[in-house]
C-alpha cells in the first residue's frame, strides 16, 4: 500500500503578549496561531499528487503582528475573510487522513499544528509520524561553511528555478517538493531515525561507555524527569542496586543534565563504579505538547571525573555568589 505522505508549510500570527494556555494541569506558551496552510501529498519519488491552500481566520491572535505582514504579505483583511479556523483545520486534517505521514522542512510547523488542534477541542494526536526534511538533504549534501538551511538558500544551491514567491504557505510547500525530487527521498524515509534513536545519539555520543539507555515519554511537566522516582533513580551497572545522585546537577547544551551518582554497595570498591558514574539525561519536547526523557549512565575517565570535580565547585561557587547577592539586597530593602 503507497504511503500517504503530505508535506506542508504553515504561517501563523503571534500576538503582542505571550499568551498561555492549560494542558492537562500544565501551562504552555502559545507559539502561534495558523493564518495560512499550504500542502501537498507526494509519492515516494515527491512526484505532487494533490494541493491544498487555504487562509485561516484566527481567534485569539486577531490582528496580525507588523513583522508577521511584513515576512508574509498577508493584509489584516487577509485575516478577516479568511475561513474560520476551527472549520479550516478540521477540512485539512480530513484531507489529509488518518494515515496521514506529515513533513517539514524543519521542525517548527507540527507543534505549532498541534498546540492549534488543541485549543480548537480537534484531535492533537494527530500527525503520529513526521519527518524533518532538512535531516534527509543534510545526508546527502552535508552543510558546508556558510551555506545557509533556509528553503530559499536551499533552492538556490540545487538550481531549482525560482518561480514563485517564497513565504506562502503553498508555494514553500512546492519549493519543498522541488528538493525533494532531488534527494533519494525513499532511501532518506526509510533510514530516518526514531526519536528513541536520534535521543541515543545526542546522549551518549562516542566515544564513552554508556548503559542502561532508556527513553519515558507522554510527560506534560518538564520537571517530571526529577521528581518521579522512576524516571531519577537509575540503577547500578556491577550490582543493579539504587544510584544516589549527587546534590548538584551540570546543564548540558540547551537540554541536558548530568551528575556523579554513587550506588552505596560498590563506593570505594575497585570495581568499574568505585567512583561513581555519571547519570545524564536529554529532555526533548518534539511535539510541542509532550516532554520525553533519555537516561544513561556512563562508566567515568579519570579526566571525566576531574573535569566534574572542577566544574562542579564552580557550580557551588555560582550558587553561593547568587545566595549572597540574594541575602545583601533584601538587607537593603529591610
Amino acid at each position: 500500500m503507497p504511503r500517504n505522505l503530505v508535506l506542508f508549510d504553515l504561517e501563523w500570527n503571534i500576538g503582542y503578549k505571550p499568551y498561555t494556555f492549560n494542558y492537562h494541569g500544565v501551562q504552555q506558551t502559545f507559539r502561534g496561531e495558523i493564518i495560512e496552510i499550504g500542502a501537498v501529498k507526494i509519492d515516494e519519488d515527491a512526484n505532487v499528487l494533490d494541493t491544498f491552500s487555504i487562509h485561516l481566520r484566527p481567534r485569539i491572535f486577531r490582528t496580525l503582528q507588523h513583522h508577521i505582514a511584513k515576512v508574509t504579505g498577508l493584509t489584516q483583511a487577509d485575516l478577516d475573510r479568511g475561513e474560520p479556523i476551527v472549520q479550516g483545520l478540521r477540512r485539512f486534517m480530513q484531507w489529509c487522513g488518518p494515515d496521514a505521514e506529515f513533513a517539514e522542512w524543519g521542525m517548527d510547523d507540527v507543534p505549532v499544528l498541534k498546540q492549534n488542534l488543541f485549543l480548537c477541542n480537534l484531535d492533537e494526536s494527530r500527525p503520529t509520524q513526521w519527518y524533518d526534511l532538512q535531516q534527509i538533504f543534510l545526508r546527502e549534501h552535508p552543510r558546508k561553511e556558510g551555506e545557509g538551511m533556509t528553503l530559499e538558500s536551499v533552492v538556490t544551491r540545487m538550481g531549482i528555478p525560482m518561480e514563485r514567491p517564497f513565504h506562502d504557505a503553498l508555494s514553500d510547500t512546492l519549493y519543498t517538493a522541488d528538493v525533494c525530487r532531488k534527494l533519494d527521498l525513499r532511501a532518506g524515509l526509510a533510514d530516518y531515525p526514531t526519536e528513541e534513536e536520534s535521543l541515543r545519539a545526542s546522549l551518549c555520543p562516542a566515544p564513552g561507555d554508556y548503559r542502561d539507555f532508556r527513553v519515558f515519554r507522554g510527560y506534560v511537566e518538564q520537571s517530571t524527569w526529577r521528581s518521579d522516582p522512576k524516571i531519577i533513580t537509575a540503577s547500578c551497572p556491577v550490582c543493579g542496586g539504587d544510584l544516589q545522585p549527587d546534590d548538584i546537577w551540570l546543564k548540558k547544551g540547551n537540554s541536558g543534565w548530568y551528575t556523579l551518582s554513587v550506588c552505596p554497595a560498590c563506593a570505594g570498591t575497585g570495581n568499574e563504579v568505585g567512583k561513581g558514574v555519571f547519570q545524564r539525561y536529554k529532555l526533548a519536547r518534539r511535539d510541542g505538547l509532550h516532554w520525553s526523557f533519555a537516561r544513561c549512565v556512563q562508566i567515568p575517565d579519570e579526566a571525566g571525573l576531574a573535569r566534574w570535580e572542577r566544574m562542579r565547585a564552580q557550580q557551588i561557587e555560582r550558587m553561593q555568589a547568587r545566595a549572597e547577592k540574594a541575602a545583601a539586597e533584601a538587607a537593603g530593602k529591610a
